[in-house]
């Protein structure tokens, strides 16, 4: 499994997840909450990247050419230096889209955005 590449972002945008559950509603008002899994889903995180060259542009826009939506890869621990965050282990990450890349005079910005997916075995 092939890591993100292994790049510093100048931000990082966190949005932690859920288990995934649904409420159902008592005669009396009460409302309960049935939940259908022992995972957590939901978990984003999107990563900015300032002042690129076109190496490292090259370098994100074919990891997610190989990777796509359904081919999962672990996080550089560069990418997440001093940010503090931790993950469960045992997840990988997916890109939940293409990488946004805005071009300006010799500066190129690019930022991902990628979801935690729960480990899977087929």
């Amino acid at each position: 499994m092939a890591n993100f590449p292994a790049l510093n972002p100048q931000s990082r945008t966190y949005t932690p997840g859920a288990a995934p559950s649904t409420p159902l509603g008592a005669l009396d008002g009460d409302e309960l909450m049935v939940r259908h899994a022992n995972v957590v889903n939901g978990y984003t995180l999107r990563l900015g990247f300032t002042g690129l060259t076109q190496a490292q542009h090259f370098e994100i826009t074919s990891h997610y050419m190989l990777h796509g939506r359904f081919e999962p890869f672990d996080l550089d621990p560069i990418t997440l230096l001093g940010s503090g965050l931790t993950f469960p282990s045992g997840y990988s990450w997916i890109y939940v889209k293409a990488p946004d890349t805005t071009y300006t005079p010799d500066v190129i910005s690019v930022s991902v955005e990628l979801e935690l997916v729960a480990p899977y075995t087929l």
